[in-house]
């Protein structure tokens, strides 16, 4: 599965009303989900270690864009 606008926005709304900011029960961070679940995060800035949803999701928000630009 790939990562797009859609699935990056449901990941993040998801995400946030379980875990806030933070790490799941798995002691997951955001981005560490994001990498297990989507084959295409190679095309994106690497976001595997921060701890903060918000900015790896801005920064993912920022990755699309400029791929579309691309296009």
């Amino acid at each position: 599965m790939e990562l797009n606008y859609s699935r990056l926005n449901g990941e993040y709304l998801n995400w946030s009303l379980k875990n806030g900011d933070g790490r799941d029960s798995n002691d997951l961070r955001f981005g560490q989900y994001l990498h297990s679940k989507y084959s295409n995060m190679k095309e994106f800035t690497d976001v595997f270690y921060f701890e903060s949803c918000e900015f790896v999701y801005s920064t993912l928000l920022k990755d699309l864009y400029e791929l579309e630009e691309k296009d």
